[in-house]
């Protein structure tokens, strides 16, 4: 049988070799590529016998998988080195931009809050007993006073009577000197004539022994009323002087003139009641300006907490932000405000800065574990979603995009 068409050598003549030459080895027979047959023509006969086509390869699947696996790899690892360059990027821009601040929803269950009501509710405790205080310091002052000024009124009046009475001691004790010394001349000259009648009268035998001496016991009495009126005007005369030194120190008491005469028991009682009470009202006044500056002092430590940025925020439904130190010379009343999308590009502007508050507070960093402090400002924002963002911007766009 003849060898296939594909499978024919080309044969090398015989006289193609030089005699004494080495023989010429034939160029191998190249064979032709078989048909190509389609894959359904290939399975044609096992399905025909009902056996259908046989599994796939397994070095296909494994050879599919490999890929798969590299492919998910390379895109994780791609994820990992974005993310891992995002959060350096992020981290850096923190570290050297100094135009964010950090918004904040502050309610009313904060701890924060919760602890300054406490404090406020505390001190204004203290305010309304200092008032309380000041109002009865204020009242007992009025009453002392009123007091003080009825009992110098009733010292004055004293001292008019005893004046009037000074005036009337002094009128009578000028009268009985006068009447004593006409009485005493009378009734010198009464004894000396009724002891120079009964002398004669005796002498002449007109009267007895016991006559004379009962005219003698009559001038020994003119004599006793003369003791009686001396003695009734030096009563005069001690009275007025009582009356004198008594008017004189109530006039001290009230004109604060000190003196170095002795006081009467009852003057003494007198001025001591007068200046007890004048020192319970110096004391009253004294605590009336004590309570007044303990006052004031206490209004200043409400206005300072009141004006805390977290119960500003609470009382006046305000929108505040944490802006540390290093950030807080950007910050003016006016400044323009921008939120980010993706932290720090596609930018748009939410509002604008309307007062830096007063106050330290202290909070934590954003995207490190860092404490800082800083101070409040109060925000206005255009945008409510703007209040949810972990920063804010403030003077303009950080990338300008």
């Amino acid at each position: 049988m003849p060898p296939p068409a594909d499978t024919i050598e080309t044969a090398v003549p015989h006289t193609a070799l030089a005699a004494g030459s080495a023989p010429v080895m034939a160029p191998p027979m190249v064979a032709a590529p078989p048909p190509r047959v389609s894959d359904a023509e290939r399975w044609k006969v096992f399905e025909d016998l009902g056996l259908g086509r046989p599994a796939a390869d397994p070095q296909q699947t494994q050879k599919m998988l490999v890929n798969t696996y590299r492919a998910l790899g390379f895109a994780v690892l791609t994820i990992i080195v974005v993310v891992l360059i995002g959060y350096i990027a992020t981290s850096v821009f923190y570290f050297v931009s100094d135009s964010w601040i950090q918004p904040m929803a502050v309610s009313a269950s904060d701890e924060r809050v919760l602890a300054l009501q406490a404090q406020v509710a505390e001190q204004e405790n203290v305010r309304d007993r200092m008032a309380a205080e000041l109002a009865h310091a204020d009242r007992y002052i009025a009453v002392q006073q009123d007091y003080q000024a009825e009992f110098a009124a009733a010292i004055r009046a004293d001292l008019e009577g005893r004046r009037n009475a000074l005036d009337r001691a002094r009128s009578l004790a000028h009268q009985y000197g006068s009447a004593r010394r006409k009485v005493e001349r009378n009734n010198a000259a009464f004894a000396n004539a009724s002891k120079k009648r009964m002398a004669q009268e005796y002498a002449a035998g007109l009267i007895d022994r016991s006559e004379m001496l009962s005219g003698k016991y009559q001038v020994a009495q003119i004599t006793t009323s003369n003791l009686s009126l001396a003695e009734r005007q030096a009563e005069y005369e001690t009275r007025a002087a009582d009356l004198e030194a008594e008017a004189n120190a109530l006039d001290a008491i009230l004109t604060e003139k000190g003196g170095d005469g002795a006081l009467s028991y009852d003057v003494l009682k007198i001025k001591q009641e007068y200046a007890l009470q004048r020192l319970e009202t110096a004391k009253a006044i004294e605590n009336r300006k004590a309570l007044q500056a303990g006052l004031a002092r206490q209004d200043a430590i409400l206005d300072g907490l009141r004006q805390s940025p977290w119960l500003r925020a609470i009382d006046d439904g305000a929108s505040v932000a944490f802006v540390p130190y290093g950030n807080l010379h950007n910050v003016k009343a006016g400044t323009p405000l921008y939120a980010c999308k993706l932290e720090m590009i596609i930018c748009h502007r939410v509002g604008k800065v309307l007062e830096v508050l007063p106050g330290e507070v202290s909070f934590k960093h954003p995207h490190r574990e860092k404490m800082l402090r800083g101070q409040m400002v109060e925000v206005e924002l255009s945008d409510g979603a703007a209040a949810e963002q972990d920063t804010l911007f403030v003077g303009g766009r950080p990338l300008l995009i």
